[in-house]
């Protein structure tokens, strides 16, 4: 009888065990102590006091357990000088609504110099190089606006904080303001950052274009922006900067001077991802085939294989099956051609897309560019064929008035 229920028993516990929810551990990086007690060793042993807000349902939370917190330079900074606590805001609301947390993950920072007064926090999903930038800059003794000015160089979150701030800023009319932190970010971004650099290239010129429409009082800081470039020899800003400032023609002056002198011709091929656009909105097609497209079978490879990369993803990222960045990226290539009327040079690209990448994406990117071109080169001819033809009754009629 004793047997039979020690089995009953011993089975029970086994279904037990198995039914039970599994528990959520976190990482060994985080000390288990309380608030209060935590503080108190902190003050101790002169150290940073971190804590981080989470909770079970939060992706972000999770997605910080499997890489910020398991990152070797993180865990080690943590170790030598700082003391880290986790709270699951479920289970611990009090500690949560004490230091007005409403979002997960948050993270809150003390130090040593501010006691038991919050240092500074951050909200949302913080990659293991953020994390370790933030407490090295709070241990450093940096202000808040000083960390936080070395962090924007290239995250993200922190960028688009900048961002928001200045639409906002917009909103309500403070056009000076938010001008400013279009030119702060401009010139704090980290542009050889591949996560960064677009927003850099593209957002921010934008949206300072946008601004200065309804804003030109802010165009001389937008100036002292384009003679700091052109005075660091920095070609490629200088030319993003003539844009904001809709004054291409000066790109232009520099562009045909410059082909015209052999010396400059790896001046132009390394900015020719700032002169696409220029030499298309002035529909110079021709001097787009020939000055940053001279080879354009081997520049058709080059991005098919940095397409191949971006498919493998990392670490962090799963691709979609269905994305294709190759499609995307041939184009201005094949455009420019068909737009410079060398038809038979543009089929050969169209081939060696198609070869690469024979896709119904591919097909209708192609057909597309080639319909929109040949339109665009119909009517710029059409254009130069009235203005002709204006010139030539100017000029009779000038002769015969004589």
């Amino acid at each position: 009888m004793l047997k039979k229920l020690g089995y009953h028993l011993t089975l029970s516990s086994l279904v037990a065990l198995t039914c039970a929810p599994a528990a959520w551990s976190h990482s060994d990086v985080f000390s288990d102590y309380s608030l209060k007690d935590a503080q108190a060793q902190a003050k101790k042993d002169s150290k940073l006091l971190l804590v981080d807000f989470t909770a079970s349902w939060c992706p972000p939370c999770q997605k910080m357990e499997k890489t910020t917190w398991e990152d070797g330079s993180v865990k080690d900074f943590i170790k030598e000088n700082a003391i880290a606590i986790q709270v699951d805001v479920d289970k611990d609301k009090e500690t949560s609504s004490s230091l007005g947390v409403r979002a997960m993950p948050t993270m809150v920072l003390f130090t040593p110099k501010s006691g038991e007064a919050e240092f500074d926090r951050k909200v949302g999903y913080m990659p293991a190089e953020s994390m370790l930038q933030w407490l090295k800059g709070a241990k450093s003794g940096k202000s808040v606006a000083e960390i936080e000015e070395a962090s924007v160089g290239s995250d993200p979150n922190t960028i688009f904080q900048h961002l928001s701030k200045a639409r906002t800023l917009q909103s309500e009319s403070k056009n000076g303001e938010a001008l400013d932190e279009y030119i702060f970010l401009w010139q704090k971004v980290d542009k050889s950052d591949k996560n960064v650099a677009p927003l850099r290239a593209a957002m921010i010129p934008s949206m300072m274009k946008r601004l200065l429409a309804s804003y030109p009082e802010g165009k001389a800081k937008v100036v002292k922006l384009r003679d700091e470039a052109e005075k660091a020899g920095q070609r490629d800003d200088w030319i993003v900067v003539n844009a904001i400032l809709g004054e291409n023609n000066k790109t232009l002056d520099w562009f045909d001077k410059a082909k015209k002198d052999p010396a400059q011709k790896d001046a132009i091929v390394s900015s020719s991802t700032q002169l696409e656009p220029v030499l298309f909105l002035a529909s110079r097609w021709e001097d787009a085939a020939t000055y940053l497209y001279a080879n354009p079978i081997d520049k058709v490879n080059k991005m098919y294989e940095s397409a191949q990369s971006m498919l493998k993803g990392d670490e962090h990222t799963e691709v979609s099956k269905e994305f294709d960045p190759f499609p995307t990226m041939v184009p201005l290539i094949y455009g420019a051609y068909i737009g410079a009327g060398r038809d038979a040079e543009a089929k050969k690209i169209a081939d060696e897309c198609l070869k690469l990448d024979d896709t119904p994406q591919m097909r209708k990117v192609l057909t597309s560019m080639e319909q929109s071109m040949k339109e665009a080169r119909a009517n710029r001819d059409k254009g130069k064929g009235a203005s002709g033809k204006a010139a030539n009754g100017s000029s009779k009629k000038g002769s015969s008035s004589k």
